[in-house]
């Protein structure tokens, strides 16, 4: 049998396969022949030439310009839990120190208002929460219009609810005049269940079905813990 010549042998097709696995099971081979970086460019996009080394610089700087921005958005997370903790904390607070339960009506939803940057705050009392004054007065839900029954489910799972909500049961909750986006409502709840806290905004991405409701569900053990007593007492 004649041997191959090599000027035979460099005349035969290259199998790019071969030579790609080649360098995947051996990704050293250019640094143990550094000679190889000044001969292999790889095409830019405007037909422009980079050396393998300056591509993979600048993949390097988008992968840490990509970290840096996943960092930013941690901290500015972290930085906007801490201010709700500082919030809460405040919240609490001031309703220890309040003994009226107007007072603790508005308190809240003023400050729910500011702390979840939400356009609408309102309490919604089941018809069976009674009391002897008339602090409640239009702050039930409508027995006849049916949205007890709507409501009842979100109050016995004691799990916020966020997200968009049917038109009529948007109008029954925060008024007819009021357009609603997006939503979360609160159980309000002890040894009995009392109602919702409702947050609406105009916005329908502000309170999406996604968002977490730790803060949402801490809230409402807050408020409820404070209304027992004053609902009983009123």
């Amino acid at each position: 049998m004649s041997e191959v010549s090599a000027e035979q042998r460099q005349s035969e097709p290259v199998d790019e396969t071969r030579v790609i696995q080649y360098l995947r099971d051996h990704p050293d081979v250019l640094m143990k022949n550094p000679g190889i970086f000044s001969a292999l460019v790889i095409p830019h996009q405007t037909g422009a030439a980079v050396s393998l080394v300056e591509r993979q610089l600048k993949l390097l700087r988008e992968e840490n310009q990509a970290l840096k921005s996943k960092i930013e958005e941690l901290v500015a997370i972290a930085r906007e839990n801490e201010e709700l903790n500082q919030r809460f904390h405040r919240l609490a607070l001031e309703l220890m120190n309040t003994d009226q339960l107007h007072d603790v009506l508005a308190m809240v939803q003023d400050q729910v208002q500011t702390f979840f940057y939400t356009d609408f705050v309102c309490f919604r009392f089941l018809p069976e929460i009674s009391v002897e004054s008339k602090i409640l007065d239009g702050l039930y839900l409508d027995h006849q219009s049916g949205i007890v029954n709507s409501v009842k489910p979100w109050i016995e799972a004691r799990k916020p609810v966020c997200g968009r909500q049917d038109e009529k049961v948007n109008h029954e909750l925060f008024g007819p005049d009021i357009s609603i986006g997006s939503s979360a409502m609160i159980p309000l709840y002890h040894t009995r269940d009392l109602g919702l806290l409702c947050l609406g905004s105009i916005s329908p991405d502000r309170f999406g079905l996604s968002m977490g409701t730790i803060f949402l569900q801490q809230l409402g053990e807050l408020v409820s813990n404070r209304l027992k007593n004053l609902l009983q007492a009123a």
